[in-house]
């Protein structure tokens, strides 16, 4: 937590500046699983793996046409040089399980274990990095039937896939402080946390902070705004995640918003799914919460010095009073929009807003005529699985 930040890597000061670095997931044979079973995956209706990979590549290739700097999990899971190797396989053998059925004898048993080593280390870092997504169990027993030694056995197979990972930015969160490893409220998706911090870990980067139980923190509710951050607080992070946060002051020495959602519904489950941010002084709000359903902020201010401090409680006020009393200018989307994802796209720097083409054309001229140059993609298979390009993306460095 002490570190300065020419020694960090990963930053993240405003939702509205240059993005320079950005952490995706293209989805592959995990996400299959999911969709053969969506009620399961949290998906809200099946679709094509091909044109999801089609829509992620466009996707990638629009970042990488601004100067973004893109790395995919898989890539960064492989890392590079023997060390990143090594770490790989190490995670790789702890994601296979063997179940040996009782009647296996002891030196059978060790046989196998000898076996799935030897295989570890024969394997390619990209097939590896498919174990560590797929997570494979192999109940093993005796093949009554076999004919040598090489059908000696029976073994079924059983994967217990991440196949939310193309929604990279809920595992974790950056802060201006750096990466916040957070904890998954959905117990299909909590895996992704342990992938992303091998990923970091792979990278050379050290988190400041993990949540750990009973919080949940999810990157989806967390969006920074220069000399405040805004932390939200509702269905998917709970108090004594956003707690945690707090007193391991891995926000930096910056005003913390806690927007307490009293909604909480899956329709609108992050604060970015129904808020964003495209300046210092322009945002959108979906217009179901203007009345009632309105957060409510607590305010926390770092009390001491910037190497020494603590986040105290300051006051309470509504959610657009706050905006305003921040000096932002708050545009108002539908009910309809926002269920078209129009809030939850990626902001590429100021008043720069990749979004996604099914919010509509008259959301887009409204953007351009505040001045937001917007480039929508299309995104109709990915967002089956319950978000946009914002919930798709992690940015780990912004300036």
């Amino acid at each position: 937590m002490t570190a300065s930040r020419d020694e960090r890597q990963a930053s993240q000061l405003a939702e509205w500046l240059p993005a320079k670095t950005v952490l995706l997931c293209e989805p592959n044979i995990e996400t299959l699983f999911g969709i053969l079973e969506t009620n399961s995956a949290n998906f809200l209706s099946p679709f094509s793996l091909k044109q999801a990979q089609a829509e992620h590549r466009a996707f990638r290739r629009a970042l990488e046409a601004a100067g973004v700097q893109v790395m995919d999990v898989r890539e960064a899971l492989m890392g590079n040089g023997d060390a990143s190797i090594a770490r790989l396989r190490a995670w790789a053998v702890k994601c296979v399980r063997y179940e040996m059925d009782a009647a296996l004898s002891p030196d059978d048993c060790d046989l196998l274990r000898e076996n799935l080593w030897r295989t570890i280390e024969t394997l390619d870092p990209a097939t590896l990095t498919d174990l560590v997504l797929l997570r494979p169990t192999l109940r093993i027993s005796y093949n009554e039937n076999a004919l040598d030694p090489t059908s000696r056995f029976r073994s079924r197979y059983e994967v217990n896939p991440a196949n939310n990972l193309f929604y990279m930015r809920d595992p974790l969160m950056t802060t201006a402080a750096g990466c916040v490893i957070g904890r998954l409220r959905l117990d299909v998706r909590r895996i992704e946390n342990d992938i992303v911090s091998h990923a970091l870990e792979q990278l050379g980067i050290a988190p400041v902070y993990r949540v750990q139980p009973p919080g949940f923190l999810e990157g989806g509710d967390f969006i920074p705004c220069g000399d405040f951050v805004l932390q939200g607080q509702g269905l998917l992070s709970n108090a004594d995640g956003v707690g945690q946060c707090l007193d391991h002051r891995v926000y930096g020495f910056v005003e913390v918003g806690v927007v307490r959602d009293p909604r909480a519904q899956m329709d609108e489950m992050h604060l970015d799914t129904f808020f964003a941010v495209f300046d210092r002084d322009l945002c959108a709000l979906c217009d179901d919460r203007l009345g009632d359903q309105q957060p409510i902020v607590d305010v926390y201010a770092p009390d001491g010095a910037p190497d020494q401090f603590t986040y105290k409680k300051v006051r309470t006020v509504g959610f657009l009073a706050y905006l305003e009393e921040k000096g932002m200018h708050v545009l108002t989307l539908s009910k309809k929009e926002q269920e078209n994802y129009a809030p939850n796209g990626l902001l590429l720097g100021p008043r720069d807003f990749l979004g996604v083409s099914r919010a509509g054309p008259d959301y887009e001229r409204r953007l351009n005529e505040r001045g937001v140059k917007t480039r929508f993609l299309g995104f109709d298979a990915l967002t089956c699985g319950y978000g946009g390009p914002h919930c798709m993306s992690q940015v780990i460095r912004r300036g």
